[in-house]
Order: C-alpha cells, then structure tokens, then sequence
C-alpha cells in the first residue's frame, strides 16, 4: 500500500539525492581545502622577494591542507580502531582550523575585514563538512564491525588481551610478578575433570544403600566411644 503522507516525487528526489551527497560532501571538502591554500598562496606570494618564495607561498598551504586532511582521516584505514566521540580526528582538525583562522587574519589583515570574513567562512564550512563526513564514517564503521559477530569477537579478544598485557606491564614495573590470566578453556578443564571422577547421582545414591544395609545387618563394624569396634571380639 502506498504512503499517501509522502510525496512519491519528493520520496525519490531524496533516493537520488543520498546517492549523490558522498560523491558531493567529499568533493567540497577536497574544493575547500584547495580554495584555502590557493588564496593563502595568492597573498602570500604578493610578498615573496624572488621566484623561490613564491613558489613556496603556493606548496607550503597545499602541503599543510594535504596533511590535514590525512590526520583527520587517517585512523579510518583501520576499521578495528574504535574511535570515540572526541577522536584524534577531531581534535586534529580543530586545532588545525585555529591556526588557519590565526594565518588569515595576519595575511588578510592589510587587505581589509571582508577578505577575512570571506576566507574564514570559507575555512569554518571546510571544517564543518569535515567533521560531519568523520563522524559519519566512524558510525559506518561501527555498523560495519558490530554487524559481523566473529570480527566482533575478534576485536573484543583483541582489547581483553591487550589490556591484561598492560596490567602485567604495570605490575613488572613495579617490581611484582604478576600471575598470566588463565585462559576461558584451560580455566574449564579442572572442573570438567572433576566431574567426570565423580559418579553419577544414581551410582552414588545405589552405594549409599548398600553400605546402610551392610550397617543394618551388622556386617561393617562401626567405632564406639572407648576406642573399640562394635562386633568385634
């Protein structure tokens, strides 16, 4: 049945725009980092005493943008590299914004205020789109991880032993040997061993009656209290 609440021409005009926003986001993240090291360049280049230096005005932001973007997203080659709501990501592109506003401001200062409004709205959308498609990766990748149950156990191993490692490096360093966690399956194996020695609740409940029975006909002696054996000559 149809959903009459919702425009079927809307409905797919969003289908076709959810296909497009990763190519788009992506595309004007990678257009805002390129535009902010163009300009840095053209202004910076305004001052460069000979060809060197203004060609260094144009590398030095293009290199800077590159490697922002690389310490950004440079955690998500790891997909088992769970990383919180405050990343290294974040953080990085955070303070990465700070000294780009700061650079804007000392270059842009002698060409007037509307340059530098104009540039540090161009560097805050950048560093909006980027956090958003960073945190929009992060919860892919946790989707991806926890859908899979055994890489899921996989890394849930992973961190267990990594921090019983670290307890036991901290217990070496001070001065302590600690004892190594016992496996789930070698920690099972004695109380499996015990309980095949022993016997089963029916075998046991038949040796109980027949030892009673043996008291009954006085066949076992029983101890008395002066230290001798009743039945015994």
């Amino acid at each position: 049945m149809q959903n009459m609440l919702i425009n079927d021409d809307f409905r797919k005009s969003i289908k076709r725009l959810r296909s497009v926003l990763p190519v788009l986001s992506f595309g004007l993240l990678i257009s805002t980092y390129l535009i902010s090291a163009i300009i840095m360049g053209i202004f910076h280049a305004q001052n460069a005493p000979n060809a060197g230096f203004m060609i260094a005005a144009f590398l030095v932001p293009l290199a800077i943008q590159a490697g922002r973007g690389t310490l950004v997203f440079f955690f998500q080659l790891n997909p088992a590299h769970i990383q919180g709501k405050y990343s290294f990501g974040i953080i990085a592109a955070t303070a990465l914004l700070v000294l780009s506003l700061a650079e804007a401001y000392l270059v842009l200062n002698p060409h007037g205020f509307s340059w530098i409004i104009s540039v540090s709205t161009l560097m805050l959308i950048g560093w909006v789109v980027e956090i958003m498609i960073l945190k929009e990766t992060i919860f892919a990748t946790q989707i991806e991880l926890f859908q899979d149950k055994a890489m899921w156990q996989e890394v849930r191993g992973f961190y267990i032993a990594r921090t019983e490692m670290q307890q036991f490096l901290e217990g070496l360093d001070n001065g302590k040997v600690p004892a190594l966690p016992i496996a789930e399956s070698e920690a099972s194996e004695p109380e499996e061993e015990k309980a095949e020695a022993l016997p089963p609740p029916e075998n046991r409940a038949l040796g109980l009656l027949q030892e009673l029975n043996k008291h009954l006909e006085g066949k076992v002696p029983s101890p008395s209290l002066n230290g001798q054996e009743k039945g015994s000559n």
